[in-house]
């Protein structure tokens, strides 16, 4: 049995579901105005092997933050879907177990990414 300030609940869940969405606000719009016709870009160049390798290189860290929120946003919610679906107690270990493989191999192919490029 979970304890009163244990983070097992799902109300520090949606917390962290609130914080990841609140951070993907900022540097998915920061993304999108990287790629928007506002930098003064044709989409040809915009789809440019050099310009993109260019702002993953100078932007390691806010697409690192997208990587990390989006994926455990994203799987989290799943998580939280599939747990209400099938409302099998017996099933929730898996679902929970499958999510954090998923999201672990996620994390590590998108950290590997931004880190060798």
């Amino acid at each position: 049995m979970p304890s009163k300030y244990s983070l097992l609940k799902e109300s520090w869940n949606m917390i962290l579901m609130y914080a990841l969405a609140l951070i993907m606000i900022f540097v998915l719009t920061f993304h999108l105005l990287l790629v928007s016709p506002l930098t003064g870009r044709t989409f040809d160049q915009l789809l440019n092997y050099n310009y993109v390798l260019q702002n993953l290189t100078y932007y390691r860290i806010v697409f690192g933050l997208l990587l990390y929120a989006a994926v455990i946003h994203g799987l989290n919610g799943l998580r939280i879907v599939l747990i209400e679906w099938l409302h099998v107690k017996r099933f929730q270990w898996a679902v929970n177990v499958i999510i954090v493989i998923l999201m672990a191999i996620l994390l590590a192919f998108g950290t590997y990414t931004l880190i060798v490029l």
